[in-house]
């Protein structure tokens, strides 16, 4: 039951994380997750479209908590679902550590730049 809920939350938030970078809305509804998840794969930013695997998980983690059923996950195996969600997770990592980064050089004064590439990485 925990396994699942913290997958669920992981895929949630990587959607979120990449919407969020794409100006995709979300609006903490489930089904806008599960649209924003379709336009981030249908764009190219996931491999994978999480859309089904956000309502999977869901459901799962509904049938484990309110009802005490076992996940059940479908023609999905856990190690497909958690290495679908890894990988989205990982975009989402990569994404934002870019787009900090980003801010970070914009931020940079001209006279930053130059005191940065005069020095040595030695």
């Amino acid at each position: 039951m925990v396994g699942v809920t913290f997958l669920h939350l992981a895929a949630e938030a990587a959607v979120v994380a990449l919407s969020e970078l794409n100006g995709i809305v979300t609006e903490r509804q489930h089904w806008r997750k599960g649209e924003a998840a379709t336009e981030l794969h249908t764009r190219g930013i996931l491999s994978a479209d999480l859309a089904p695997i956000l309502e999977l998980l869901n459901q799962a983690r509904k049938d484990a908590g309110y009802e005490g059923e076992d996940p059940n996950f479908g023609a999905w195996t856990s190690e497909e679902l958690l290495s679908t969600v890894e990988d989205a997770v990982q975009t989402a990592e990569d994404a934002v550590q870019a787009a900090e980064e980003a801010v970070q050089e914009a931020a940079q004064t001209p006279e930053d730049a130059e005191d940065t590439e005069g020095e040595s990485t030695s």
